[in-house]
């Protein structure tokens, strides 16, 4: 019976934008042109991470979330209607419940995959309806950092984005990211790489039920400021500092590399180990020789 509801909700209905079409499901509404997308696909996973989060769903009123998927870069900027980077692939309007993204199509070229995508907007509406009322003062690394934990986002570039700049030593300080990231994209990727890599940290050190117990505090209508001081027990400008100290020794590898004394002196011992161990493999081939050398040959014995 629950499944033939559910496809009951699946049934196309024509929406009030000219061109499209709409399928709902229990807590979402897709948007899409006949012929671009599988609409279904979508709203299973939708619905799949929505279920996967009871402690942000419970505290947001009823109401459905729409997506609209457009199917070319031009429908998707104008569908945004705000200034957007071009290599954006979906973006989210929390307190409207409204998330655009691109055709998958695009989204894969883009080396993403739909399902993070998706996952990565829903979490930011599901969090913005939770903290709507502060969600404003909220800073843009921790909102980014909450949405890559909670869609357990892997990007491997992200990784490797984050230990160019500990080598570089050019890790941006948090509060140059409260209000806006970067405008470039290699701004932007170092942005997103420290936003996950904060929030995980937190996770690491405090424990994940911490992200619920802030979350709480700013649903009843804290500010961020205070909730994360309540709640995690350092104020921002602490943990801004105990952070980019825990990058050098948790990729202490990567630090030492970004000495140079330390990466030409170990280039210099690598290449003395090198000699040495030819120099004890040619002594050991001469000594082997000379022993032949000494030895009577069987042919002569008699």
């Amino acid at each position: 019976m629950k499944c033939l509801i559910f496809l009951l909700l699946l049934l196309p209905i024509f929406s009030a934008s000219a061109g499209w079409e709409s399928v709902e499901s229990p807590h979402f509404r897709v948007y899409y042109k006949e012929g671009t997308v599988d609409p279904v696909s979508i709203l299973r996973i939708s619905e799949e991470f929505y279920a996967e989060l009871p402690q942000l769903t419970s505290r947001m009123p009823a109401g459905m979330i729409d997506i609209w998927v457009c199917d070319t870069q031009k429908e998707f900027q104008a569908s945004v209607h705000a200034p957007i980077q071009d290599w954006a692939v979906g973006c989210a309007f929390p307190l409207s419940r409204r998330i655009v993204i691109l055709n998958p199509k695009h989204i894969a070229l883009a080396k993403l995959q739909l399902v993070q995508v998706l996952r990565h907007e829903i979490a930011h509406v599901l969090f913005g309806q939770c903290t709507r009322k502060t969600v404003r003062e909220i800073p843009l690394w921790f909102i980014e950092g909450i949405a890559i934990y909670f869609a357990e986002e892997w990007v491997p570039s992200r990784h490797e984005t984050l230990l160019k700049h500990i080598f570089s030593r050019s890790i941006l300080p948090l509060h140059e990211l409260e209000r806006s990231f970067p405008r470039t994209q290699a701004g932007a990727d170092l942005a997103y790489a420290e936003s996950q890599d904060t929030v995980r940290w937190l996770v690491e050190v405090k424990g994940r039920d911490v992200l619920f117990s802030l979350i709480a505090e700013l649903h009843a209508g804290s500010n961020f400021s205070t909730a994360f001081e309540t709640v995690v027990g350092w104020d921002l400008a602490t943990y801004d500092i105990l952070w980019r100290e825990s990058l050098t020794e948790r990729y202490q590898w990567a630090s030492l590399f970004s000495n140079s004394y330390v990466l030409w002196g170990g280039f210099g011992g690598l290449a003395l180990i090198g000699y040495l161990v030819c120099w004890n493999r040619r002594r050991r081939h001469l000594n082997k020789l000379a022993q032949q050398e000494n030895s009577i040959d069987p042919f002569f014995r008699f």
